[in-house]
């Protein structure tokens, strides 16, 4: 376990040397995130789901706030999601264009299918993203995340492993 331990503590200060430094810059984006149901299922496009705002803490640690939304207006049923989350991004390896992060956080849900009650619950995702800068104010980025996603629906709890949508694509702005 100590050596296990050694091994990732080593293998991630390696990484920070040569990082994309985040420290003090806050980039905004859109982005989509596939599977599920979504407004473009109509026009068999994607459409933007996500809105992302990162802010650097230090050079290898910052911030993800995201706000993902979802509605579906079919023949026979309404379907909206709502999920606010806050992650933590922590650098595991970093290039001079490209970084890749651990993702950690907490975050909100709210679901309403059809006329039924609005569920309430909250998630603890992980997982890890993976960021390319085009420029130097502008990165591509895809996270994969997975977790526990805790749901009240009729004073039950219900425990799921994985998101329904554990892929997301977006384009950050850094200023």
């Amino acid at each position: 376990m100590r050596k296990t331990l050694l091994a990732i503590l080593l293998l991630a200060s390696v990484g920070l040397l040569n990082a994309f430094d985040l420290d003090g810059r806050i980039g905004m984006g859109l982005g989509w995130s596939p599977g599920g149901t979504n407004m473009g299922s109509l026009l068999f496009l994607p459409v933007t789901d996500i809105a992302v705002t990162r802010i650097g803490l230090g050079p290898n640690l910052a911030v993800e706030p995201i706000f993902q939304f979802t509605f579906d207006s079919g023949d026979s049923f309404d379907y909206l999601l709502f999920k606010l989350s806050a992650l933590g991004n922590f650098l595991l390896k970093g290039h001079a264009k490209t970084n890749l992060y651990a993702k950690a956080g907490l975050g909100l849900v709210m679901d309403k299918y059809g006329s039924g009650d609005m569920e309430i619950g909250f998630s603890l995702p992980f997982g890890f993203g993976l960021e390319h800068f085009i420029s130097d104010h502008f990165s591509l980025n895809l996270a994969a995340l997975s977790g526990f996603s805790f749901s009240s629906a009729s004073s039950q709890m219900e425990v799921k492993l994985g998101n329904d949508k554990p892929f997301a694509f977006y384009l950050l702005w850094y200023y």
